[in-house]
């Protein structure tokens, strides 16, 4: 009898670490929505390298919608192209170098965006410019999910199992 507790002791201990291992180990990726002054994660949506996001709002002047696109690439953003429907103030009139100006169905697109980021700040909205993330074709009113006027930090971050389910999700 003690040698079968013992033989299932020792099953339930390597099982018992593989469990634990599985909930800490900061294996999964997100697109993490944070406090910029404290790190701390107020929202998160789970991403992949290669995916691809945008932040929408309204521009507060020309009350347009503007759509700013970027790619997950190895734990940075990358900008990948604007798309907006009025030039004017706040809003470039022409492409910079190596950039690609077009225009599609009323709106003008630059694509073929240089450079990274490992964070970008947003302040959102508290009157008319709607701040929403769109992922896969949903959009998530960060109004709704954090709140008009507060300041945010989009980053990513991996994160383990344990922190995915004790966390906040991005709502539609």
């Amino acid at each position: 009898m003690k040698l079968l507790r013992l033989k299932y002791g020792l099953l339930v201990i390597p099982f018992g670490a593989l469990f634990l291992w599985y909930l800490v180990y900061p294996s999964h990726q997100i697109l993490a929505l944070e406090n910029p002054d404290s790190g701390e994660l107020l929202c998160y949506l789970p991403v992949a390298d290669g995916d691809h996001f945008q932040i929408k709002y309204t521009h507060s002047i020309h009350l347009s919608d503007v759509r700013e696109e970027y790619r997950v690439q190895a734990g940075r953003l990358y900008p990948y192209q604007l798309i907006y429907e009025d030039t004017g103030v706040g809003m470039p009139a022409n492409a910079e170098a190596g950039q690609t100006f077009t225009m599609e169905d009323g709106k003008y697109i630059i694509s073929n965006l240089q450079g990274s980021t490992d964070k970008l700040y947003l302040t959102i909205g508290a009157v008319k410019a709607n701040h929403q993330i769109v992922y896969n074709n949903t959009s998530y009113s960060l109004q709704d999910n954090i709140g008009p006027g507060e300041t945010i930090a989009i980053k990513t971050r991996n994160v383990n199992k344990w922190m995915l389910w004790k966390g906040d999700r991005l709502y539609e």
